[in-house]
């Protein structure tokens, strides 16, 4: 049996500008304004036309050659305080304008099971903000030796991002199951970018030795409700969960008979957070991908010879 070869030709010149000014109005304040246009091109995977398990996200995934380079103009403003030391202050603003960014959807195949697979969307704008602020305070004034030279460092950071498709309902939309299929069978106006959370949060608290390799920190990371796989048609999207996930880390340098070392230890998923990924409409929830994660635990050690 012989079947046609499916091709991908995606051979295009493009002119991508960039610019950054930078001004310091006084001392310590830096502002930053950065403009740029960028190409985000289709990988691989996401082109060839056969079906693939991927075990990382326990999904059958299908290419579509029809895949086009999404384009995008990329603007940020920043402005850094630094307040001597090891004390930061950061607030930043953002938005992308994106021409045919590519998204992933399933399609639900005979006898109930799922396939993934992508295509682009007509247009999307995405806009944030970004603040971060990173805090050191000297421990030598607890006294003893141990306190002498450590630092108890705080590193916290907050993004809050709105994204959204836009669709007329006059485009089309290539896919490699159905052709060409109106671009309101895939996506909804307003929706969403996939795997874009409205809220993320980063929060580091713990020490470090300032004259070696010595610290210790708890991490705390939030993201709430994101789009992993849009529905199609009908169906309702995929949401995944993340939610809240704290983990600890360590590491420590040694010198055993003259050889340098460095141990580190991990604890990951401290509180046993699950995945959770599901389809919910007002009929219910289906839960699509949610397993257990458990907590993991890790201990290595680095040599210098």
């Amino acid at each position: 049996i012989t079947t046609d070869a499916v091709f991908t030709n995606i051979d295009e010149d493009n002119f991508l500008p960039s610019a950054t000014v930078t001004w310091e109005p006084i001392d310590d304040l830096q502002l930053r304004l950065s403009a740029s246009r960028t190409i985000a091109r289709p990988q691989f995977r996401e082109l060839i036309t056969q079906t693939f398990f991927d075990p990382e996200s326990n999904r059958e995934f299908t290419g579509n050659n029809f895949l086009v380079d999404s384009d995008l103009i990329n603007v940020e403003g920043r402005a850094e305080y630094y307040l001597g030391g090891r004390v930061r202050i950061s607030v930043a603003g953002f938005f992308k304008d994106i021409d045919n960014p590519i998204e992933v959807f399933i399609v639900s195949q005979a006898g109930g099971d799922l396939s993934t697979t992508f295509a682009n969307a007509p247009s999307a704008t995405l806009f944030g903000a970004e603040f971060e602020l990173a805090k050191a305070f000297d421990l030598s004034g607890l006294g003893g030796t141990f306190f002498e030279t450590k630092d108890l460092l705080i590193i916290a950071n907050y993004t809050f991002t709105d994204s959204e498709i836009s669709v007329t309902g006059d485009e089309t939309v290539l896919t490699s199951q159905f052709g060409a299929v109106p671009s309101t069978a895939v996506f909804n106006d307003g929706d969403p970018l996939v795997g874009q959370s409205d809220h993320i949060a980063n929060v580091q608290i713990g020490f470090e030795d300032s004259e070696k390799i010595q610290q210790a920190f708890f991490l705390f990371n939030f993201a709430s409700e994101r789009v992993t796989t849009r529905g199609f048609s009908v169906d309702p999207d995929i949401v995944e969960d993340p939610g809240l996930s704290v983990d600890f880390v360590a590491r420590q340098e040694l010198s055993t008979f003259g050889l340098p070392l460095e141990f580190s230890f991990e604890v990951r998923n401290i509180f046993g957070r699950d995945n959770f990924e599901f389809q919910e409409n007002e009929t219910g929830r289906v839960e699509i991908n949610t397993f257990d994660v458990g907590t993991s635990f890790s201990l290595g050690v680095k040599a210098e010879f």
